[in-house]
């Protein structure tokens, strides 16, 4: 067995009930920080309304014919812009429209929908129109969730204030393990043993808490993934595969520096002058 997990192993070992909450708390406050993370990237997204698709009940697109001349759709367009029920009219050249398509086309705008169906009835009817369509409002079968603003902060607020208290418990958790620690660590010195045998376990154990608590996180996102099933695209990313992937990878990494940063801290303990050789 390897030095460095000897040390870890009796380091578990000297784990009792204060520094075993105290660090279990500290481990809760790293894994809201990873969800607050994660929720900011998966939920944010979407319209809370649902989203709105084709042209409006207002909105008309008419198809020109390519024969006709400048001149003959200039004349077209002034005819349409005259209509009493047209409250705006745009030109859209055929390369907008489609690649390789001819004739261009008119958007029309009308003062309401009851006034449409007039409009579409007069233009449908002038020479150099090849095709008419009016818009009909078509809205998602699904609404997206979105979070409001003020959930945002409040993620923001959150994901900051777990890294302070995480930090807080942590440090308390490390000194009541390494107080009960205290007598092997001086041994540990007195013999000779170097710090490079003594640090690695304990900032090793604050990796471990970081890594536990990213890999419950990412659990917890497979596992909502699940439940919702097909229900999940109402949930902004969390039905994009490929978005959960890269938000799981950020997680797991966050995790383990995060908790890293939780074990460095506890290391600094040792510096102290309780952990001292014996005289």
């Amino acid at each position: 067995m390897s030095q460095f997990l000897f040390v870890f192993r009796e380091l578990l070992g000297s784990i009792r009930a204060r520094s075993a909450s105290l660090l279990a708390v500290a481990s809760l406050f790293i894994f809201l920080c990873l969800a607050s993370f994660a929720a900011l990237l998966l939920v944010g997204g979407g319209s809370a309304v649902g989203d709105e698709v084709g042209l409006g009940v207002d909105e008309i697109v008419a198809d020109i014919s390519p024969r006709l001349s400048a001149d003959a759709v200039n004349s077209l367009y002034r005819e349409i812009q005259g209509h009493p029920d047209v409250a705006s009219l745009a030109f859209r050249f055929a390369q907008e429209v489609s690649p390789g398509s001819t004739g261009g086309q008119f958007l029309i705008r009308t003062r309401g929908g009851d006034a449409t169906a007039g409009v579409l009835t007069a233009v449908g009817s002038m020479n150099g129109i090849t095709r008419v369509e009016a818009g009909t409002v078509v809205v998602s079968s699904e609404a997206r969730f979105s979070l409001p603003g003020a959930a945002r902060i409040a993620l923001l607020a959150a994901l900051v204030l777990s890294v302070v208290f995480s930090l807080l418990l942590a440090r308390g958790g490390f000194r009541a393990l390494l107080g009960t620690f205290q007598a092997e660590i001086r041994v540990m010195r007195v013999s000779g043993v170097s710090e490079r045998t003594i640090v690695p376990p304990v900032v090793g154990l604050g990796t471990l808490m970081g890594l536990l608590a990213a890999l419950l996180l990412i659990v917890g996102i497979y596992l909502a993934q699940y439940a919702l099933g097909e229900g999940a695209s109402s949930v902004s990313e969390l039905a994009n595969g490929g978005r959960v992937l890269v938000v799981v990878f950020a997680d797991l990494i966050l995790g383990v520096l995060l908790g890293t940063l939780v074990g460095l801290l506890g290391a600094s303990l040792l510096s102290s002058r309780e952990f001292s050789p014996l005289p």
